[in-house]
């Protein structure tokens, strides 16, 4: 298990089975969203992932939309203001042959079940696996609390599974 994850799972915020699928992931160069609040260890996670990525691709931070132009196997789009993040979101869902690690919470709201229909509409399916880590606060302690994974069958239709 990678250094950082084991971190957070000795820390409590994950479990050791969250640590292994997220590793996995990212190591099948899924897309991962992380989401929640600041407050609850959101950010802390999307530095976590990224290190992973980063230790095992060639990775890119994105600043703007002509980042997603430079070649990356994954895109790091962290906590942007003054920009359409649903936009720069769904650019990164449509650039082929890479993947990205970003947040959604309430600074950056966007609703990616409907960047995902508006894009087969558009451009037909896509094959891209999106895993969603959600945090939480309970018993006023920040957790990893969901993992989702969506994908789209050649119809259109999200197929969401979550692993406990």
């Amino acid at each position: 298990m990678n250094t950082f994850l084991k971190k957070l799972v000795d820390q409590g915020f994950m479990t050791e089975g969250h640590a292994n699928y997220i590793e996995e992931a990212v190591m099948r160069k899924d897309t991962l969203i992380i989401s929640g609040h600041k407050g609850w260890g959101i950010l802390p996670l999307m530095a976590t992932a990224s290190a992973v990525a980063k230790s095992n691709f060639k990775i890119k931070q994105v600043k703007g939309f002509e980042d997603l132009k430079d070649e990356a196997d994954y895109y790091l789009i962290a906590d942007l203001s003054n920009i359409d993040y649903a936009k720069l979101i769904e650019d990164a869902i449509k650039t082929p042959n890479s993947s990205f690690i970003s947040l959604k919470d309430p600074d950056h709201p966007y609703s990616i079940l409907k960047i995902l229909g508006d894009i087969y509409k558009a451009n037909g399916p896509t094959s891209k696996v999106i895993q969603v880590l959600e945090c939480a606060k309970i018993n006023d302690e920040n957790k990893l609390s969901k993992i989702t994974q969506i994908t789209m069958n050649e119809n259109g239709k999200l197929i969401k599974v979550d692993f406990k």
